[in-house]
This record gives structure tokens, C-alpha cells and sequence, in this order.
């Protein structure tokens, strides 16, 4: 059990307070610094809300055009594919290009109910809570299971584009 501490009648207080208006006092200015730090806070946070949505327009050209060069190197990649050989990838001087495979897993709408019915109680493992299906937990059976549940792995490559970051890059 905790032991409460009492204050001495001769302990050293910062601030001496006389009668209970004084006490009443102190706490109207503590809830003044308090409002005074809440304003500061929201100030700043305005500020960064306004910085951001600079950035945000700033950055926007940036981004569409290297989705522009992104595109552009996707399709001269394509032309170009007997260049890769049995490779996914290139490595370049300024960095890496090439098609990474990512599995996909489409359901018809059906599937639910197969779910539960092929998994019985253990159906939770495999569909989130809200009644939706669980994709990470169905990547992981073989396509003979999905099948029996309606399910099927769509296998596709996507175009990644992986320049070497300038400050490590010695370009001389």
C-alpha cells in the first residue's frame, strides 16, 4: 500500500500562497498557459498544414513527369526486351529497370461462401471479420485450393524504375 506524504509546515514552496482567492488565481493562469500553448500548437500546425499543401503543388510537376519518363522507359524497355535476356531486371550506370512479378488473387463474388463451406470453422483465417476475403492468407495456398474455392493467382509483371540516389553517385 502506498504511504501519502505530507508537506512540512516549513517546506520551501516557489511560489508562497496565502489564502484560497490566491489558489483560485494560480489556476486561472495555469489554464491561461495552457490555452496559451494550445493556440501555439494550433498555429504551428496551420503553418505545417500551409507548408505542406506548397509542397504538395510544388511536387506535383516533379511527379508527373517522372511518371512521364517512367512510361517512356517502360515502353523502350519492351521494345528493347531481348536486351534483358533471361533477366527481370538491368542495371545502369544511374541505377535499375526492369519487371518485378506480383500475384494477384481474384474471387468471385461466390468465393465466400466456398471459403466457409471448404474451411469450416477455421473460414476467419482466410476472410477479415467485415465479411471480406483475406488475400494475404489465400496467396498463401496452391492454386488447386484456390480453384476449389473459386479463386485463381493472376501472375503479372510490373514495370519498376530504381535510379541510384545522387548523393551516393560519384558522377566524375
Amino acid at each position: 500500500m502506498a504511504t501519502k506524504k505530507r508537506l512540512k509546515n516549513d517546506t520551501v514552496l516557489f511560489m508562497p500562497i496565502a489564502n484560497w482567492a490566491e489558489a483560485d488565481e494560480i489556476v486561472r493562469q495555469i489554464g491561461d498557459l495552457q490555452l496559451q500553448i494550445t493556440n501555439l500548437e494550433q498555429a504551428a500546425k496551420e503553418d505545417l498544414d500551409s507548408i505542406k499543401a506548397k509542397l504538395a503543388e510544388a511536387v506535383k510537376p516533379l511527379q508527373e513527369k517522372i511518371k512521364l519518363h517512367t512510361r517512356s522507359l517502360e515502353a523502350f524497355a519492351a521494345n528493347n526486351r531481348k536486351d534483358f535476356g533471361r533477366a527481370q531486371s538491368r542495371k545502369l550506370n544511374f541505377g535499375m529497370l526492369g519487371w518485378r512479378k506480383s500475384a494477384s488473387i481474384s474471387i468471385k463474388k461466390t468465393t465466400l461462401e466456398l471459403i466457409r463451406k471448404v474451411f469450416g470453422k477455421r473460414y476467419a483465417e482466410y476472410v477479415h471479420v467485415k465479411e471480406s476475403v483475406n488475400r494475404e492468407a489465400l496467396r498463401r495456398l496452391t492454386d488447386e485450393q484456390l480453384a476449389s474455392v473459386g479463386a485463381r493467382r493472376k501472375i503479372k509483371e510490373a514495370f519498376f524504375v530504381e535510379p541510384d540516389l545522387p548523393e551516393i553517385v560519384d558522377y566524375q
